[in-house]
């Protein structure tokens, strides 16, 4: 009988054991899920901002290509849109006179 009662005394240390060596995995799980979490949140935040900086580099880009482009536009046609603002310059001086 004795040695029944021995056997039932170490499967209950080894349950106790298992319990508290469960306890302490699901207690590290739960912590990296957490940890997983923000860290899908962040890079949510990341995809976005790279995004951002892809539409705003695109957009440098495009505006680059327009100011590098030789100048389609007849000179004749530049020229006359300066004498304009030339004008419309004097105008405002001669107002303010």
């Amino acid at each position: 009988m004795e040695q029944v009662r021995q056997i039932i005394s170490e499967i209950e240390t080894k349950i106790h054991k298992m319990r508290t060596s469960m306890e302490n995995i699901q207690a590290e799980n739960a912590t990296l899920r957490t940890e997983i979490e923000n860290l899908a949140g962040k890079l949510k935040q990341r995809e976005m901002e790279a995004r951002e900086f892809r539409e705003k580099y695109d957009e440098l880009v495009q505006r680059n290509e327009q100011f590098a482009q030789p100048l389609s536009h007849d000179n004749k046609e530049h020229n006359e849109r300066i004498d304009a603002l030339v004008r419309e310059i004097d105008d405002c001086i001669s107002r303010l006179k």
